[in-house]
């Protein structure tokens, strides 16, 4: 029932974009990690972004670990401040080792991108679903990460970062367990 849910609203999310904004891949010794952004409707306080995004690991810590997730948030740009802020929330689904792992979390991102800084800016993200928005054997998630950019072009971007997703287990003497936790290079490529 909760995958018929969850697959619903992946396609719900996907029919209300006609065009995709932008695609990120990141990759380390043992993950990788796929986003696809779109943008919506544009509105005087910002726009309306959705994505979508998958996460697999395969570490001695959380062999054979994925997360897919939803998301929709509110993206406000300044024209005096080369700031990006973006608040709102993303639906996750996912194995943590043998455990499944839904949540809502919720949270935002910030990029910073100065043109007197010659392409280079940093971006950061966090995202948390506690314990009561958390189901299957999940009693919370935590998904954060910043990362250094350098635009190699208007539509196309490097990533050096760090990640960490974590999912805390209800299940007895298991506790937390960290999905990824490491250095990522990454690609940012828009349409």
């Amino acid at each position: 029932m909760r995958l018929r849910l969850f697959s619903f609203l992946v396609i719900v999310i996907m029919s209300s974009s006609a065009i995709a904004d932008s695609m990120t891949a990141q990759l380390s010794n043992d993950s990788a990690r796929f986003r696809y952004n779109m943008s919506g409707l544009g509105q005087s306080f910002g726009n309306l972004e959705s994505s979508i995004g998958f996460l697999y690991t395969d570490n001695s810590d959380s062999k054979n670990s994925y997360l897919l997730d939803v998301g929709a948030f509110v993206r406000g740009e300044s024209v005096e401040a080369p700031i990006i802020v973006s608040i709102g929330g993303r639906l996750y689904g996912g194995k943590a080792q043998d455990y499944t792992v839904y949540a809502v979390g919720l949270g935002g991102d910030v990029l910073m991108l100065p043109e007197a800084w010659g392409g280079f800016g940093m971006s950061a993200f966090f995202m948390i679903a506690p314990g009561v928005v958390s189901f299957g054997d999940a009693d919370g998630l935590l998904d954060y990460g910043a990362s250094l950019i350098f635009e190699v072009s208007p539509q196309a971007t490097v990533l050096l970062g760090y990640q960490k997703v974590e999912a805390d287990i209800k299940a007895t003497g298991v506790g937390t367990i960290s999905i990824d936790n490491g250095a990522f290079f990454g690609v940012h490529v828009k349409f």
